[in-house]
């Protein structure tokens, strides 16, 4: 329920009791004791509190359930708000928006910290060809596998989004290249050894990975970024279904990583 909706129902039901005190206050309560024979001013009284005794109804009533039946919609509807910024709908692990902002937190803390940050840009090989021979509902449903498969692998630390189509981004806090290669290669030969079926079809998923570390030499995330994503793209020329680490930083010796 968004926003607008809570808001639309809310001024409905103040409207229903605006409507219904006047009811009540002008025409039930005066009609009902003149023709019963009540004098006027007594009528008069009784109108008066009965209007009293109805507006403390009324401020018990807004106050017992429309403030609980507002504050627990808005809610809800803050929650699944927050859930559709922050969320990929198909994979449910972070989406790029969120992903790029939770880049610049853990970029933020490394620097001041001095603590170490690698990050790790991962492609589905040959990912056009599942859609183009299966259908999209079976890439789709390959993609959930995929992100499945590596959530199940990270810390709890580490932070998974889906960066792009099939491509997925790993931020892992306190790693080195070297450290983070060791438990992503194992999720890489994980994906590539497990069976994912289409109906009677067995699929073959594999993923290439890029590793990059938070250096003294970047300025911003986006550099850092830019280093996984080519060393992901060594990995795609240099055959696919493997790991290339990081080779720009000095003092570190380039790695790769084959199936």
């Amino acid at each position: 329920m968004g926003f607008n909706t809570i808001i639309r129902d809310l001024a409905k039901y103040l409207n229903r009791m605006v409507l219904l005190n006047m009811l009540v206050l002008a025409l039930i309560i005066p009609v009902v004791f003149m023709a019963l024979g009540v004098e006027t001013s007594i009528v008069a009284l009784i109108t008066a509190a009965g209007g009293f005794i109805i507006c403390i109804a009324n401020l018990l009533f807004i106050n017992q359930y429309f403030m609980r039946k507002t504050e627990s919609s808005l809610t809800t509807s803050y929650d699944a708000l927050q859930n559709d910024y922050l969320y990929d709908d198909l994979t449910k692990v972070y989406n790029r928006r969120a992903g790029l902002i939770r880049l610049d937190e853990e970029f933020a803390r490394a620097m001041r910290s001095c603590s170490t940050l690698s990050v790790a840009m991962i492609d589905a090989d040959h990912f056009k060809n599942i859609n183009d021979t299966y259908g999209h509902l079976v890439g789709d449903k390959a993609l959930i596998h995929i992100a499945s498969t590596l959530k199940s692998g990270l810390r709890e630390c580490d932070i998974l989004v889906r960066y792009g189509g099939e491509e997925f981004l790993v931020l892992l806090p306190d790693t080195s290249s070297s450290q983070a290669a060791l438990p992503l290669d194992r999720l890489r030969r994980r994906l590539a050894e497990q069976k994912f079926f289409a109906g009677n079809a067995e699929i073959s998923l594999s993923i290439s990975i890029g590793i990059a570390t938070l250096s003294a030499l970047d300025n911003n995330p986006m550099d850092v970024i830019e280093r996984a994503d080519k060393a992901l793209y060594s990995a795609k020329r240099s055959g696919r279904n493997r790991v290339v680490y990081d080779c720009k930083i000095p003092g570190f010796s380039p790695a790769l990583s084959e199936a």
